[in-house]
């Protein structure tokens, strides 16, 4: 084994007993974990050509990042992006990096706050241990908006990508605001975003997690966050991990730099790819639990 090798080994069997001996455990999931599972945002990726190919045909867009933000001529335009990745990420199922995830920390005390808004954390993880500071497309909203209430978008984007053709649906499709008629909007980050009562009430439960688990011996796993936001998780992990006596912070994605010399001791960075970190993390806990040849009463 090459000192490399060794070294990751070494790191993985820390962060295994961090997550085990924690008495909670604060997740921060962004796009690169999503990334890993080939489901990239930002990227030309095979998930996009092979759903969206028409999208780039027709308006020259290249990933979902810019099909989601692109000014297309019309809503109906618009609308018909926006239900066939509506339904697209309703039918996926979770990604293996989530799976991993689950396994690890399904039985420990946890929490997670999410950048993304693309459902994969829902696939496994209860709503009342999840926060969408950025909202998610399980919503929508109005608009305008005219009121304070958020609604269900499955049967709605469902119903509308039945009705594409090319990359246009029929305008009556276009979802409107039972109050006030303006269109609808999903309910992620925009110009009007909606930081209602909904919103409120998942930083409540962000809230409350933290305050019950700030002094005690709790784990910050960072996985897959980039420097788009950095304060919704990035600095608010880092400053947590400063503070907090008995934190330990552990920070994975791709690219990633060296932590800050005030947080070395109180932390692990991993520059590398998520997927290859949590099914080295579950096979370690797999191994871990397998009895020994003295528990089986082998012969030693």
């Amino acid at each position: 084994m090459s000192d490399q090798q060794q070294q990751f080994h070494d790191y993985i069997a820390t962060i295994y007993q961090k997550i085990q001996q924690a008495d909670a455990i604060l997740v921060g999931g962004a796009a690169g974990m999503s990334a890993a599972n080939q489901h990239d945002f930002y990227g030309y990726s095979k998930y996009f050509r092979d759903n969206f190919s028409e999208f780039q045909r027709n308006y020259g867009i290249r990933n979902l990042c810019d099909a989601l933000y692109y000014r297309y001529p019309r809503s109906e335009e618009r609308w018909a992006y926006l239900a066939k990745h509506g339904r697209l990420m309703f039918d996926q199922p979770a990604g293996q990096t989530y799976v991993d995830l689950h396994k690890l920390i399904s039985d420990k005390n946890y929490f997670i706050i999410t950048t993304n808004q693309d459902l994969q954390f829902s696939k496994l993880f209860p709503d009342e241990k999840l926060c969408y500071p950025q909202g998610t497309s399980h919503w929508l909203q109005c608009g305008a908006p005219c009121h304070d209430a958020v609604y269900p978008s499955e049967e709605v984007v469902r119903e509308i990508a039945a009705q594409i053709t090319d990359t246009r649906v029929p305008g009556e499709m276009i979802p409107r605001c039972p109050r006030c008629g303006a269109e609808m909007e999903p309910w992620f980050r925009s110009p009007v975003f909606l930081e209602g009562t909904h919103w409120q009430n998942y930083m409540r439960k962000y809230q409350d997690f933290i305050e019950a688990h700030a002094q005690q011996n709790i784990v910050l796993l960072e996985l897959g966050v980039g420097q788009m936001t950095p304060n919704i998780i990035k600095h608010p992990f880092s400053a947590a991990t400063y503070h907090w006596p008995n934190a330990f912070l552990v920070r994975i994605n791709k690219g990633e730099p060296a932590a800050h010399p005030l947080l070395k001791s109180k932390s692990i960075t991993l520059d590398a790819d998520i997927a290859q970190v949590l099914q080295a993390l579950v096979a370690y806990g797999e191994t871990q639990a397998r009895p020994t040849a003295t528990e089986t009463g082998a012969a030693v």
